[in-house]
């Protein structure tokens, strides 16, 4: 018989063999993810039970409660000092007054909010809600018919407007708003003077009734997307959407009091919005807002604000990493930062340049149910957007699929026998979808405010059994041996830019609409160096432009179209390519991209950031942004 093996060895073998098996199959992570749903559905459950579904009732009880009513909810970098839960719940009933006594708010009333990031962004918010009311989230860099369109498609009867976007109520946009006299929308400005009357008001507290939730999946607020094709759309947040997905990813990352959160995403951002105001709010933990992203502040505000936890998106990482070295880049105390985009090739760079322990990169959309998390502090995670263990994907495998996608008609392959959608290999790109319970679909998925149409286009159906339904993502998704998932790239006619979704449609109107141009076709481009893909023009000229042309396309395009989405890159062409059903085909030309040398005789133009307007884009343009000298 063979000799024992000592225990001083058999139990570090041991421990070492299990440690690998758990790293191998995220076993414990699992676990702990699992664990995080169910308290999580309970925790929401119990506040539905209770007609707690309001997030009103949470700021509440935070403010009521001994251990939180002076801790810390609301911060801005200095000198604005910080505000506890009490002086915020404070506040919110004071703007609650204001909007009830001076402008008449009641409950189911819709109010658009265009306000720049600030303290009184949260206190509109939840005195709306105090109200029962629900606010609609306006991207504070439209203008004009983008404008008037997302207030418009909200049904709001009230706009409120920060008095640092007073810009935005030009005459045009103030006429149009009083021209519909069954239902015009009055524009008020939160200017000082509007503050300071707010600051001597006496607080109201309205019944609860008011609050009373009879649907759990009714718009709590509106959050716009561009989504695949058209103008912004509004998705809705149901109320059992904004209570359960703060509540989640709070107890996974803000899982102690002393959290304090740094952000500097726009709060009409759902990521700010839910993923930073609302987990702070339910983890009972402090929120630092920053009035926008400033690669030269970031991390001077972060240290400033005592911050040790941050948020972002890829395009930020990447201009912090092109900033000039300084004490302030690891002079921070952060744990993690948290968000979503961050590019592979970025990622090493950004955490080590500026010391970061851990980078939690998700996956998910405004309006998705699909979703994922990685939380990684060292290489093992590096370019992922989540990673599902063994048990996971087992338990997952029918709620969270990824199946092939034909590149020729934009839909998903289907296997010619059985007509259904075929599941992608190990390493495959394919469309990522989510389950959709056929009875209980707006459980997960609320859909578009008011547009049907657009809500239905996001539903597969047979997907993987007769009459099963899927919630189609639009991204192109592969995952590993070992069980992380990779962006590819984005289907359709929807890019990505300065963390915005561009609609191609959209800008195609707008630069259409300038007396210079026949036709116009647009789609996004990779730049080497850059996140996203930047917007690209095929653009048909109804004369040879000159000088004046290029100046008065680039002044239109920038009063038209929000900075983010106007075309970086013009290009010439004597016809357009186009399918058999009339369609513009964009695919050839996106691959090409904006190098001259695959471009042909076609002439290209860039917006120049030095000129200010449009000119000639050549080889040299090209390896200045190819070698790094120039970002856009």
């Amino acid at each position: 018989m063979a000799p024992a093996i000592p225990l001083t060895i058999a139990l570090p073998a041991a421990a070492a063999s299990l440690a690998y098996l758990n790293a191998r199959t995220s076993f414990t992570s699992d676990v702990k993810g699992i664990y995080n749903l169910i308290s999580m559905q309970r925790r929401v459950q119990a506040a539905l039970d209770a007609d707690r579904g309001n997030a009103f009732y949470v700021l509440e009880q935070q403010a009521q409660s001994a251990y939180l009513a002076n801790h810390p909810y609301l911060a801005i970098p200095p000198p604005i000092p910080q505000y506890s839960y009490r002086q915020v719940y404070d506040q919110v009933l004071k703007y609650a007054a204001w909007l009830k006594n001076e402008h008449g708010v009641k409950k189911d009333d819709i109010v658009a909010m265009d306000i720049q990031n600030c303290v009184e962004y949260v206190f509109v918010w939840f005195a709306l809600w105090s109200l029962g009311a629900r606010p609609a989230f306006i991207n504070t860099g439209l203008r004009n018919e983008a404008l008037l369109h997302c207030i418009r498609i909200s049904a709001a009867n009230l706009l409120v407007v920060g008095d640092t976007l007073v810009d935005a109520l030009s005459d045009d946009v103030t006429a149009a708003l009083n021209k519909d006299a069954a239902k015009p929308i009055r524009a008020v400005v939160l200017d000082n003077d509007v503050k300071s009357r707010i600051a001597g008001m006496q607080p109201h507290r309205a019944c609860d009734d008011c609050r009373k939730i009879t649907d759990p999946n009714n718009m709590a607020l509106l959050i716009y997307t561009s989504g695949t094709t058209g103008l912004p759309k509004a998705a809705v947040i149901s109320w059992r959407r904004f209570y359960s997905t703060s509540t989640v990813f709070g107890q996974v990352l803000l899982d102690k009091p002393d959290f304090r959160y740094f952000t500097a995403l726009p709060l009409y951002h759902s990521s700010a919005a839910m993923l930073g105001v609302g987990m702070c709010l339910q983890s009972g933990t402090t929120i630092i807002i920053a009035e926008h992203f400033s690669a030269r502040t970031f991390f001077p505000s972060i240290i400033a604000t005592r911050a040790n936890s941050a948020q972002y998106i890829g395009e930020m990482c990447r201009y912090l990493l092109s900033t000039p070295v300084t004490p302030f880049d690891k002079a921070h105390d952060l744990r993690f930062v948290f968000g979503n985009g961050i590019r592979p090739d970025v990622w090493p760079k950004f955490k080590q340049r500026f010391a970061i322990p851990e980078i939690c990169e998700f996956y998910g959309a405004t309006e998705s149910p699909a979703g994922s998390l990685i939380r990684a502090s060292n290489s093992f995670g590096e370019g992922a957007i989540g990673r599902f263990g063994a048990l996971s994907r087992l338990l997952r495998r029918k709620t969270f699929v990824i199946v092939r996608h034909d590149v020729d008609t934009g839909e998903p392959a289907r296997d010619p026998n059985t007509g259904f959608c075929i599941r992608a290999d190990t390493n495959e790109p394919g469309e990522m979808m989510a389950w959709l319970d056929p009875a209980l679909v707006k459980d997960t998925y609320a859909g578009y405010w008011g547009n049907d149409k657009a809500t239905t286009s996001k539903i597969a159906r047979n997907v993987l059994a007769k009459d099963d339904m899927y919630f189609r993502t639009g991204d192109l998704i592969r995952t590993d041996h070992e069980g992380r998932n990779y962006f590819v790239d984005r289907i359709g006619d929807t890019f990505r830019w300065k963390g915005e979704n561009v609609s191609t449609g959209e800008v195609e109107k707008m630069v259409g609409g300038h007396s210079s141009i026949e036709e116009v076709n647009v789609y996004g481009v990779q730049l080497p160096g850059h996140d996203g893909r930047a917007g690209c023009a095929a653009v048909m000229f109804r004369t040879e432009p000159d000088q004046a042309a290029l100046v008065s396309l680039t002044e239109h395009v920038r009063k038209t179209l929000p900075k983010y989405a106007a075309p970086l890159f013009l290009r010439t062409v004597q016809a357009m390519d186009t399918t058999g059903t009339s369609k513009y085909q964009k695919q050839g030309l996106r691959n090409q991209g904006v190098d001259p040398s695959k471009c042909g005789q076609d002439r290209l133009f860039w917006l120049n950031p030095k000129a200010g307007s449009y000119t000639p884009f050549s080889e040299k343009e090209w390896q200045s942004i190819v070698g790094g000298q120039t970002k856009l």
